[in-house]
């Protein structure tokens, strides 16, 4: 770099002009970046293009889950099941990318209450049908899986209206950075009384309160991914402990750096620098010695976060009601309050996404009501579509699978709603041994034998 401000001061350009030193390096190569931008734009729409018709040829199967009203598995059996769901993640190679578009498809958890009857849904791509049922029958083997139809056909952004229906909803996320962690099920563990507080009961009792016209829709869109996020969980921990964060740069943005720190350098020489010499921050190696507490559990929870696979995740809730029965104290305050039982002091929590809920602080009636409608409309699209995109935030926040499963998993044994759909047979296998057609013949010829040297009677009866 210094090279190249050496040979633009004796080839005598006039470094007072900044559009002349601009346009020289755009002669002598400067162009090439711009080329590589413009290329850059055709490829990401083509990618788009093609990813949107992979998209749209996928199938999806809705799945309703119905477990036993004894069930005695905790969240950690749910967490298997996220473990093994993980197993669908592919990284595609160049032509399932640039040709066939594939991306990878997300899955959708769902409880849904409509007029009080309580329903477990998941949402996920047919070719998948096989590793989900697997994943749950494999933590409980008596379950019930139906395949049902997308309830939420009845209602489109355009009709819901016209059925008389309004509705509250907003997008959910992370309070802080991703790389914080929630209040997980072991922490609802009463280890002395040696019983557990199932997380899902406050969310549950609220639904099994839903009454006629009332319906309430929760939604997690999962997607897995990879490890790549635990960078950032190993590089917060060094900056909450004063340790110098050295992060290497990929080869495209060292050869983008490179323009920048042109043009910096030579605005320092044609304006003067800008700023004081920065300091370089000093490690304290002591630091961990003096914190507090909470500050050492922060850490560790960060750690113990990154430990296992996560999620993108992207939650969302719609509480519905027809005019008259609509009570927003009951179908939202309380699914607002019990999301409010995750958060972790100093840690992380949940929070409705600003911008997502329906509601406006317009004080003008119809300017209020318009911009409602707007984010209703909004909302119940991307709700119907469970896309993972849609809304705020990108794909939305990483959860690992501890976290899912400690907000959605199936009820402990003893806080099962009333009006919560359950599995009432118990599913079994076939016996190990049963007998083929031909034994099944040989068994009723001995059968017969004995009944009839038992019917024969003894010689010595008395006359």
């Amino acid at each position: 770099m210094d090279f190249l401000l050496n040979f633009l001061i004796q080839s005598g350009l006039k470094m007072s002009n900044p559009l002349s030193v601009l346009w020289w390096l755009f002669i002598h190569g400067g162009f090439i970046f711009i080329v590589w931008i413009f290329f850059k734009g055709l490829a990401d729409i083509w990618l788009n293009w093609r990813q949107s018709i992979f998209s749209s040829q996928l199938k999806w199967t809705y799945l309703a889950i119905d477990v036993p009203k004894d069930n005695e598995q905790s969240p950690k059996a749910v967490e298997q099941i996220f473990n093994q769901i993980w197993g669908a993640i592919k990284g595609p190679n160049l032509q399932d990318k640039w040709w066939k578009g594939y991306s990878q498809p997300n899955f959708s958890l769902e409880l849904v209450s409509i007029e009080g009857y309580i329903q477990y849904i998941i949402r996920a791509p047919a070719i998948f049908r096989d590793l989900v049922e697997a994943a749950i029958y494999a933590q409980y083997p008596e379950a019930q899986i139906t395949e049902i139809e997308d309830y939420t056909q009845e209602f489109t952004p355009d009709n819901f209206r016209e059925k008389n229906y309004t509705f509250w909803g907003a997008q959910f996320g992370l309070a802080k950075n991703e790389v914080y962690p929630i209040k997980t099920y072991p922490l609802f563990e009463h280890t002395i009384a040696q019983t557990i507080v199932d997380p899902m009961a406050a969310l549950l009792e609220i639904f099994s309160r839903f009454g006629k016209g009332e319906q309430g829709w929760f939604q997690i869109v999962i997607k897995p991914v990879s490890d790549a996020w635990k960078e950032k969980s190993a590089e917060e921990v060094k900056k909450l402990l004063g340790r110098e964060i050295k992060k290497e740069k990929s080869k495209i943005d060292k050869i983008l750096d490179v323009p920048s720190t042109a043009a910096t350098k030579v605005g320092d020489i044609v304006f003067g620098p800008v700023g004081g010499a920065s300091e370089e921050k000093k490690e304290e190696p002591w630091k961990l010695l003096a914190m507090s507490p909470g500050e050492k559990t922060l850490i560790e929870g960060i750690e113990r976060k990154s430990d296992k696979i996560g999620f993108k995740t992207k939650i969302r809730y719609i509480y519905w009601g027809k005019k008259g029965s609509f009570s927003k104290t009951r179908g939202v305050s309380g699914v607002v309050g019990a999301l409010k039982q995750f958060t972790l002091l100093n840690s992380n929590g949940f929070i409705p996404v600003k911008g997502t809920s329906t509601k406006s602080d317009n004080m003008l009636p119809k300017i209020r009501d318009k911009r409602i409608y707007k984010i209703q409309r909004i909302i119940l699209a991307n709700y119907k579509a469970r896309s993972q995109w849609g809304g705020k935030k990108g794909f939305g926040d990483v959860l690992n699978v501890e976290e899912l499963a400690s907000i959605y998993h199936f009820p402990y044994k003893g806080v099962v709603a009333p009006t919560l759909k359950a599995a009432e047979a118990k599913r079994a296998e076939a016996p190990f041994a049963l007998p083929i057609e031909e034994d099944i013949e040989e068994i009723e010829e001995e059968k017969v034998v004995k009944a009839e040297k038992k019917a024969a009677p003894p010689d010595n009866l008395p006359v």
